[in-house]
């Protein structure tokens, strides 16, 4: 009875394993994503109406809906700017996005906007790793920042839609 109970319980068991199994992902495809990340930043004026600042962030980003690339995925972001009277005149970021799978997907941007307002802007994927290793592509973004949570801080609300091809 105990060896009859241990064989169904593997059974069980292994037909959970199956069921939970990721599907795999589509050769090519494209999706809409949602960012919601917070940053903390160093900023250098040069001289009375440009500045230059620096930044790091991080935050999660969800897809419409589960079968977004990065859906569920944490990301780092390094990124910088150059403004005149608040008007960017430079603008780049990268970013590693971390599938909960433990894949990666390199991201970096460029984009125009004002501080402390909406900006936009255009990204590129640069590689990735395990399952998306080789992968490449490119979206358009538009990023909201909101009132940040504590002093030193910024948050921010990203929108994307993003095309891959994977090898």
């Amino acid at each position: 009875m105990r060896k009859a109970i241990v064989a169904v319980s593997v059974v069980v068991f292994s037909m959970g394993a199956v069921a939970a199994e990721e599907a795999p992902i589509p050769k090519e495809g494209s999706y809409s994503s949602l960012s919601v990340g917070s940053s903390t930043s160093k900023v250098l004026p040069l001289g009375k109406d440009r500045v230059q600042m620096t930044w790091e962030g991080f935050g999660v980003q969800t897809g419409d809906d589960t079968k977004g690339l990065t859906h569920n995925a944490s990301f780092r972001c390094i990124g910088s700017l150059r403004a005149l009277n608040g008007d960017f005149e430079s603008f780049t970021n990268a970013c590693v996005f971390t599938r909960p799978d433990g894949d990666q997907m390199f991201w970096v941007e460029s984009g125009t906007g004002r501080m402390g307002a909406a900006s936009g802007g255009i990204g590129t994927i640069v590689g990735g790793t395990g399952k998306l290793a080789g992968i490449t592509g490119s979206g358009e973004w538009t990023r909201y920042v909101v009132r940040p949570a504590a002093e030193g801080t910024f948050q921010t609300v990203t929108r994307a839609k993003i095309s891959y091809k994977l090898p």
